[in-house]
């Protein structure tokens, strides 16, 4: 079977990246589960179906890129050619497995940000990508999502922000400018 589908779901088991027995091409493999969901609007609650269970298999760039992009959780949209196999269990029983050997795996924005940043040799350097990696694996990774980060408060000594005449500290911790007692007494007058 050579059907090309689209699946959105969520990946349940963590990259694994292995090698092809000649060595040289990288296989990444990983478990999706897509389960679709729909607003039923006579009981006006959200209903669940059953749970799909994918198996998808990348080969070469893709999956050297998509083993140091993608973790456990993270919603994606994969592409590919669908394999059915059908197969025996220890126990004699008759058992299916659905594979999906993918030629597009991206993240589904519609739950959140993603930041691409472009591999330009098809080959990347091996020593920072596999550090970028290993921070991934161990929890480390630095979230990059493109926002400036905020300009730090600066304290006194005494660990309390001092805000300048004319400004105030907001409850998230950010300073406000305000208006002067002038303007808040003809405000109020």
């Amino acid at each position: 079977m050579t059907d090309t589908v689209t699946i959105r779901g969520f990946i349940a088991t963590a990259p694994t990246q292995k090698f092809l027995p000649n060595g040289n091409i990288p296989v990444t493999n990983f478990r999706i589960a897509s389960t679709p969901r729909w607003f039923d609007a006579t009981s006006g609650t959200w209903k669940e179906g059953t749970t799909n269970w994918y198996t998808v298999n990348s080969f070469r760039a893709l999956a050297y890129n998509s083993a140091r992009s993608l973790q456990v959780g993270h919603p994606v949209l994969v592409t590919g050619r669908l394999r059915v196999k059908q197969f025996e269990r220890a126990d004699g029983s008759p058992g299916t497995s659905i594979e999906v050997d993918a030629t597009s795996i991206g993240h589904d924005l519609n739950y959140g940000l993603a930041n691409f940043a472009r591999v330009t040799d098809r080959k990347p350097d091996v020593d920072e990508t596999d550090r970028k990696f290993n921070e991934q694996v161990a929890g480390e990774q630095k979230l990059n999502h493109g926002y400036s980060s905020l300009p730090a408060v600066e304290e006194d000594p005494q660990g309390s922000h001092s805000p300048e005449k004319g400004h105030q500290v907001s409850d998230q911790g950010l300073t406000e400018k305000v208006a002067g007692d002038e303007a808040v007494e003809a405000l109020t007058s």
